[in-house]
């Protein structure tokens, strides 16, 4: 059954409760001092059936005492009831409420004209003429009109018909993607425990269902569900609700709080918010405003981006940092009023519930705010990426487009890739990621033609994400456009080799004759000589000469291939298969250093031509690998 949440507003005294008694039967006025008092302090609830549908009454309290508690009442609401006195006409509280009610998003609905029957005829004509000119510059200029009265029963079958009417109209205001409800009140009943109620929002809610407390982001279990009196299963979004929560205390649920299904709204002290331009004041950056978002009243330091001011018809972005973290979601409308004196300033809508502290000049964080206002994903995830070292977040592009996290790659198409489990990147990116990869080892490569890989740092852009930087380096390998080795990479056809002269091959076979002379004695360097060292790093990486680590004492030692098998030969000759000898030992018959051969045996370890066997190593029957230059 379709459902309509209607907020009834309105100056005090203008006869709200009284009607809505009328249309449904039902008080709203529920504690003694508001009977005493004759006025509603807190939002009331009601509801009636129609044929095609039920609508819920939130009674909000008209005093302007309390413009918070009519604010909260309207959280949720799809239309509202305004009611006016044909006795007074329209009240300056009146058009309080009709602009909160506009700011809020609520521009469908019907104006009761009350306490009708007091006037004649003629009296009722120029009334509404008046009360048609009055709202002429609100959100309700076209709204009905009915004259009624909760007395007589004058025009509440019209009120009736007129209301039933709006069941059907869609909803004009942006909703959340998942169970969301704004808790407007919360208490206890003896058996039950802690019940919150609100108007949900976003979609159906089911007993069962995984909810979180949100701020504090305590996953609750639901132990039962309420509307209009019943229990239920299921509650319709748009319907009100009364939850009863299992292990949550009153004092464990905070004013403004809300509950919703998990993950769909998250903490925040910093809100990016955009101002339409339409206000009763101009806003200042750092200016401090109280604002209400959901039932959450709040303070915030107000961060215009470019600083300075935003006139009253002037449209701009600006941020909101809270003292506290609050919750919202994208879309969300807020209204803003001024600290003292006490009055509304104007609204504003959510861009990013979940934005971080940027500075007011940060034009890339402009430019995302106002891809997220035009609602076009793909242009939201390029103003990303373009922010974020050529990347973003797919939760980040879901939120700020408001769609779900599964539907951002289908949206998204192949124009974009994704990296990571949360990374996207334009597929344009990865390209000019590639090209700038593979242009900066052509570069490195002539200007070091002798050094067969160049360390990664070298080569690749500063300013690319390294999820981006990864994945481009993965796809060129794939495409066996470049080799990876131990953080270096190279152009997959470059061979140094092929590049030297004959002064260069005869230098080269000198530094190896001269490694393969000095034996078992380890140098540590040949040359300073810059050539010197890429000739020998090609030595090394043909595998003719190694460079072994003394650990202990922090230095590399150079041997030639040739006499480290001379070395295992030995030691095979003086220790046969299965006699054991010690790191002693083996120095005495090499003759040779400790410096030398601890590195030594530790290498005929990791290749197994050795085996240890506590403080003992025994020989095996492997051999060191021989390679030559053309390897």
């Amino acid at each position: 059954m379709n459902s309509c949440c209607m907020v009834v507003i309105g100056h005090v005294d203008h006869g709200k409760t009284a009607l809505v008694r009328a249309l449904t039967g039902i008080e709203t006025d529920r504690l003694a001092e508001e009977k005493a008092r004759g006025l509603s302090i807190t939002a009331g609830f009601a509801h009636h059936s129609y044929p095609n549908g039920v609508v819920d009454f939130v009674d909000a309290p008209g005093h302007a005492d309390f413009i918070q508690a009519m604010i909260t009442g309207a959280t949720g609401a799809r239309a509202a009831l305004v009611v006016i006195s044909a006795v007074e006409g329209i009240a300056a509280q009146t058009l309080e409420h009709l602009e909160v009610a506009g700011l809020l998003g609520i521009t469908q609905g019907v104006i009761a004209v009350t306490k009708s029957d007091m006037l004649a005829a003629p009296q009722q004509e120029a009334r509404l003429g008046e009360i048609r000119q009055g709202l002429a510059q609100t959100a309700f200029a076209d709204a009905p009109l009915v004259l009624c009265s909760a007395q007589s029963g004058t025009g509440i079958d019209t009120l009736h018909a007129t209301i039933e009417a709006l069941i059907d109209h869609p909803a004009t205001s942006a909703a959340p993607l998942d169970s969301y409800l704004p808790i407007d009140r919360v208490f206890s009943l003896s058996g039950l425990g802690t019940i919150v109620t609100g108007t949900l929002q976003g979609r159906d809610l089911h007993l069962g269902d995984r909810v979180t407390l949100q701020p504090d982001g305590q996953p609750v279990t639901l132990r039962s569900l309420q509307s209009r009196g019943e229990t239920r299963d299921h509650i319709r979004a748009g319907e009100r609700v009364a939850a009863n929560l299992r292990g949550v205390a009153v004092a464990e649920v905070p004013r403004g709080a809300v509950l919703c299904a998990r993950d769909v709204a998250r903490p925040s002290t910093c809100v990016d918010v955009y101002f339409p331009p339409d206000r009763k004041q101009p806003l200042k950056h750092m200016q401090e405003l109280r604002v209400f978002l959901g039932t959450r009243s709040a303070v915030a330091s107000l961060r215009l981006f470019g600083g300075g001011q935003l006139g009253v018809a002037q449209p701009g972005f600006a941020q909101l940092r809270f003292k506290a973290p609050v919750v919202g979601y994208s879309g969300q409308r807020m209204v803003l009023r001024r600290l003292s004196p006490a009055e509304t300033i104007g609204g504003a809508v959510v861009l990013d519930p979940q934005a971080v502290p940027c500075k007011s000049r940060d034009a890339a964080r402009v430019q995302i705010l106002q891809a997220a206002l035009a609602g076009d994903a793909k242009e939201i995830a390029r103003a990303l990426c373009s922010a974020g070292q050529g990347i973003c977040a797919a939760g980040d592009i879901a939120r700020l487009s408001r769609l779900a996290p599964v539907d951002v790659e289908r949206v998204l198409g192949s124009s974009f890739i994704r990296l990571a489990a949360d990374a996207i990147a334009p597929q344009a990116a990865l390209e000019t990621s590639k090209e700038s990869i593979l242009s900066a080892l052509a570069g490195y490569h002539q200007s070091y033609p002798l050094r067969r890989f160049a360390p990664q740092q070298d080569v690749l852009p500063r300013k690319m994400a390294p999820v981006l930087c990864r994945f481009a380096l993965d796809a060129l390998q794939t495409g066996q456009q470049i080799r990876q080795r131990n953080g270096e990479i190279a152009i997959f056809d470059h061979d140094p080799l092929a590049r030297l002269d004959d002064t260069l091959r005869a230098r080269m076979a000198e530094v190896e004759i001269t490694i393969a002379q000095a034996a078992l004695t380890g140098p540590s360097e040949i040359t300073a000589d810059e050539t010197d060292t890429d000739l020998l790093a090609l030595l090394i990486d043909a595998g003719l000469v190694l460079g072994l680590q003394n650990v202990a004492l922090k230095q590399r030692l150079l041997f030639h291939g040739d006499a480290l098998r001379k070395a295992a030969d030995d030691l095979r000759q003086i220790f046969p298969a299965r006699q054991g000898f010690t790191t002693g030992e083996a120095r005495s018959a090499l003759g040779t250093s400790r410096r030398v051969i601890v590195p030594v045996l530790e290498y005929f370890d990791s290749i197994g031509i050795t085996v240890r066997c506590g403080n003992l190593r025994r020989m095996t029957a492997k051999t060191v690998p021989s390679t030559d230059t053309q390897g």
